[in-house]
């Protein structure tokens, strides 16, 4: 094993033994001093069971990331010998480019796939035995092959793209890419209802009621064209609660959880729905999609420079052919990572200011902040989800507002509305 490999893989095991000391040790969910007996503290609205399982299951789920992300890093560097033995082996089977192509990434994404498993199964266990998944092995296993086939069928047709456009313009292809990027990711935001979710869980209109009434009347005050609104079986696959807005101009959805319908009353559902139908009426969607193509276009002017170098200086001599080469792939893709991982920062904060507006809207649609404490209340209860988070998490993880942050807020709304 050559001295790089070897100060990779130590770098890793010392990074490996600070997570574990970090998120194995210490209280890092204590709450504000003086919120004992207030709404935000979980002993008012959790027992102790659930308080000490959240608080672990959350020291599980922090280590795993903060372990599997950069592992997933170094593995792809480390595949790159493994790709291009892979593209040496299909060019002696086809001279097609397309099926030479299509079969490159459907190995190397399985061999990904594999070497990740163990993590992703670890979890499955974890989650079933904290009560929080119902999944069964057998539907974790297709929904894992659905993946797979997507991220073929994704990966295939960006990395064609990719390749032409550095054939075609060798030192602008990252601002072609950048650019081809916009109408593809409005694309994706339009089908992801009607193609992409269905192909996971199944819905269903909900069934007619006051609360189907009130709900059509909420999304028709946000300006959502939805004639309906959908009830997904998620108690299925898990007991946690959640609800959403997709989709983008006719084919917008509301959907609900039916976990959600089953332990929440109709104040608190009315306040959540309302929340997400705040995203949609202050067109979070295209306020986030517009940050990530301004990041995105730093990104891949970075990545790009980045990628040539690394082809240049440490990929030639290990086989790789130029930056055409399709056997860069797991190159492109550490890289991606990488640089997509050094702003995440960013982009959670983004993303906790557009929650932080939709609660705002919430309100000024219901008025009902006890409806908001109530239903947050219940949300961390059945999520097992800590009321407050470590900084560290908050930057990596947090892409909402911490649920002692949310429920501060709609009690002092609630208050605020009592005078």
């Amino acid at each position: 094993m050559k001295n790089w490999k070897v100060v990779l893989i130590l770098g890793f095991a010392v990074y490996a033994a600070a997570v574990g000391f970090y998120f194995g040790r210490g209280d890092i969910y204590s709450l504000p001093s003086g919120s004992a007996g207030t709404s935000i503290d979980p002993h008012t609205f959790m027992s102790e069971g659930e308080i000490g399982r959240a608080e672990v299951l959350s020291r599980i789920r922090s280590i795993v990331y903060f372990l599997q992300t950069p592992l997933q890093l170094v593995l792809l560097i480390l595949l790159v010998g493994t790709a291009i033995r892979f593209r040496d082996r299909i060019e002696g089977w086809t001279r097609r480019y397309l099926l030479r192509t299509g079969l490159f990434v459907f190995l190397f994404l399985l061999v990904v796939y594999v070497l990740m498993l163990p993590f992703d199964y670890f979890m499955l266990r974890v989650e079933r035995h904290y009560g929080v998944s119902n999944v069964s092995l057998g539907t974790w296993l297709v929904d894992h092959a659905k993946n797979l086939g997507i991220e073929w069928l994704t990966t295939t047709f960006v990395l064609l793209l990719v390749l032409a456009l550095m054939k075609r313009s060798p030192r602008k292809w990252w601002l072609w890419l950048w650019a081809f990027s916009v109408p593809l990711l409005l694309f994706l935001q339009f089908i992801q209802p009607v193609i992409i979710e269905p192909l996971y869980n199944e819905f269903a209109p909900l069934r007619a009621g006051e609360l189907k009434k009130e709900l059509l009347h909420l999304a028709s005050q946000a300006g959502i064209a939805a004639d309906d609104v959908y009830e997904v079986n998620m108690s299925e696959r898990t007991n946690q609660l959640n609800a959403y807005v997709s989709g983008i101009g006719s084919n917008a959805r509301v959907v609900l959880w039916d976990t959600l319908l089953q332990k929440m009353d109709t104040r608190e559902i009315l306040v959540v729905m309302a929340h997400e139908m705040g995203h949609y009426a202050e067109r979070h969607v295209f306020w986030g999609s517009g940050l990530g193509l301004v990041m995105s276009f730093g990104l891949l002017w970075g990545g790009s420079r980045i990628y040539e170098i690394a082809v240049r200086n440490w990929g030639r001599a290990r086989g790789l052919r130029g930056p055409r080469d399709m056997a860069g792939l797991p190159l492109l893709l550490a890289i991606v990572t990488l640089l997509t991982l050094a702003v995440t920062p960013i982009d959670n904060a983004a993303s906790r200011l557009m929650e932080t507006r939709a609660d705002s809207y919430a309100m000024k649609m219901t008025g009902d902040g006890q409806a908001g404490v109530s239903a947050f209340q219940k949300l961390a209860a059945a999520n097992l989800s800590p009321v407050t988070q470590p900084a560290l998490l908050q930057w990596f993880l947090g892409s909402h507002p911490t649920i002692e942050e949310r429920i501060r807020y709609f009690g002092e709304f609630a208050a605020q509305k009592a005078r």
